[in-house]
């Protein structure tokens, strides 16, 4: 290699150097600092238990048995550093089935202060939160149509993993684990909704 060559190699190596630092902060860097905006899209599978006293007093326990349904959430938050965003969201599902010849329909709303952690800075991160949440319960007899609506507590934990497309946007799948408690439900005990939620994780970095 002639001396010309080699002090051509060496004048260009400082823009290759340049170009490949920003290739890679166009391909995402994984810095935390400011504003978040979240989505996730996907279904989720839901049951509702509740127990209901007969006639001689005695407890009996009932369930809807589990009810897929389309479920989704956004979110507002901060990321102080790479490892934490604090976020307050709303999430919700509905579904409309029989149960035997009866059609019921059942719609939660869930509304929750979370935290969610990346041991690592990137990648896989652990949720949880908690809030208040509604059940909204209507259900079709042959004599009556009767329509419910109460608020709880609400509890949620989730994992997932992200990658970040860009220094702004970070696309990855996500897992949820929602309970919701409304106690005694109009004629109902210890009413409970169960909802495991699999989606799709959108996250603008601001």
């Amino acid at each position: 290699m002639s001396r010309a060559t080699r002090l051509s190699t060496l004048a260009l190596l400082p823009m290759i150097l340049c170009a490949t630092s920003a290739l890679a902060l166009d391909l995402g860097g994984h810095d935390r600092d400011g504003g978040v905006l979240g989505v996730q899209l996907g279904a989720g599978w839901n049951k509702l238990e509740f127990a209901v006293m007969d006639d001689s007093g005695e407890t009996i326990q009932g369930s809807t048995g589990w009810e897929s349904a389309f479920s989704g959430g956004v979110s507002i938050g901060w990321a102080p550093n790479d490892n934490f965003i604090y976020s307050v969201g709303i999430a919700g599902w509905k579904r409309s089935f029989y149960q035997q010849i009866s059609p019921i329909s059942v719609t939660t709303f869930h509304f929750m202060l979370d935290l969610a952690w990346f041991p690592r800075g990137e990648g896989f991160w652990i949720k949880a939160g908690a809030g208040s949440g509604t059940l909204d319960f209507s259900m079709v007899l042959p004599e009556a149509r009767v329509t419910f609506k109460k608020a709880g507590w609400n509890f949620v934990g989730g994992v997932g993993y992200e990658l970040r497309a860009s220094d702004d946007f970070a696309l990855g799948l996500a897992y949820d684990f929602r309970f919701l408690t409304v106690g005694q439900f109009e004629g109902l005990e210890d009413t409970k909704v169960y909802s495991h939620n699999a989606s799709l994780s959108l996250r603008f970095y601001m």
